[in-house]
């Protein structure tokens, strides 16, 4: 039997309808019932989390579509950090209990769920919105990414101030995205061709599970030509790239949610041992995440070793990881309901 029982909604948000997934728990003990938010990454949807659903039995999860992806295509902008947090804020009111909802992001759903966090961090003492969120748990993103090389020179530092970078987006997405984003402008003639096209990915070298393929799958749009193409709008692709690194709305919550020692004791970041095409080193470098230890000493820095930027979210070893942090989380949150 299945642990949750899951339905597609629609919430009204700024110029349009926002599609969110929820999983409702079959079984929960008394009192209210814990809540997660799981916030996907910049060309992915909710259905990715589908594995570590499974993991949480108990626990509602309220997944939306980020909007210009998925079943949220038809939203267009505004696109950033900011306007995703609010969007994902109007989800958990709708389907959440009040009290603590615990934030989970992975790749640019990192960024949005500390963005979100950190909107409520200036509060007056004692003001609900302050104790609205729990965490998040960060996983392979949420934290500031090094600066890409796109001239040829090694540079994995973040630098805390990126104002005085000649940023190009287009530089940005290639050498962060790569193939992630040239995907977004590629036509295919049926599902099978697409499910073809990850399989021969070097991120998914040991095959797509359900959960992965199912995902894909609901993420192609239907052309009138009958073709598909991959759901996410190639322009909130690149408002939101470049929004990850100047953004202000982003800075800004980082620096109240870390600036406050009991909020940084809340965050978990899950690294991930490889890239998007599943080389070596990851997306966040060993020294980079050696540098955010010592930044950030009250964090929780786990790394989950064999797993890459994707499949730390959809293999044994990386759901394990990612559910266990969230059930700590929890646990915090709901003074050990889930014990």
């Amino acid at each position: 039997m299945s642990s949750h029982d899951y339905n597609r909604y629609r919430v009204s948000v700024s110029g349009g309808e926002l599609s969110v997934g929820v999983w409702e728990p079959v079984a929960y003990g008394p009192g209210r019932v814990p809540t997660v938010c799981v916030i996907h990454g910049i060309t992915s949807n909710h259905l990715f989390f589908a594995g570590l659903v499974s993991a949480l039995p108990g626990v509602r999860i309220i997944g939306p579509d980020l909007r210009g992806r998925a079943d949220s295509r038809l939203l267009g902008p505004p696109f950033g950090m900011r306007a995703h947090a609010e969007d994902v804020l109007t989800a958990i009111n709708a389907f959440a209990e009040p009290g603590p909802v615990t934030l989970v992001g992975h790749s640019m759903g990192g960024f949005v769920a500390m963005t979100l966090a950190g909107l409520g961090a200036g509060a007056e003492p004692g003001a609900e919105v302050a104790d609205r969120f729990r965490g998040p748990v960060l996983i392979d993103g949420g934290l500031p990414l090094p600066v890409p090389d796109t001239e040829g020179e090694d540079d994995a530092e973040a630098p805390d101030d990126l104002n005085d970078r000649d940023l190009d987006t287009d530089d940005l997405i290639a050498a962060v995205l790569g193939p992630a984003a040239d995907r977004l402008s590629m036509s295919f003639g049926s599902v099978e061709e697409y499910l073809a096209f990850f399989a021969a990915h070097p991120a998914f070298v040991d095959g797509l599970d359900t959960v992965a393929a199912e995902s894909f799958v609901y993420d192609l749009a239907a052309k009138d030509d009958h073709s598909f193409q991959p759901s996410t709008s190639i322009e909130a692709m690149q408002a939101d790239a470049a929004d990850m690194y100047t953004g202000d709305a982003y800075q800004s919550s980082l620096a109240q949610v870390m600036g406050s020692r009991r909020r940084q004791s809340e965050v978990t970041f899950l690294v991930a041992e490889r890239d998007l095409v599943a080389s070596e080193p990851g997306l966040y470098p060993p020294d980079l995440v050696d540098s955010y230890r010592q930044r950030w000493e009250a964090m929780d820095v786990v790394d989950v070793p064999g797993t890459n930027h994707f499949d730390i979210v959809l293999s044994e070893a990386g759901i394990d990881a990612c559910a266990e942090a969230v059930m700590v989380r929890l646990g915090v949150a709901d003074d050990g309901a889930l014990n």
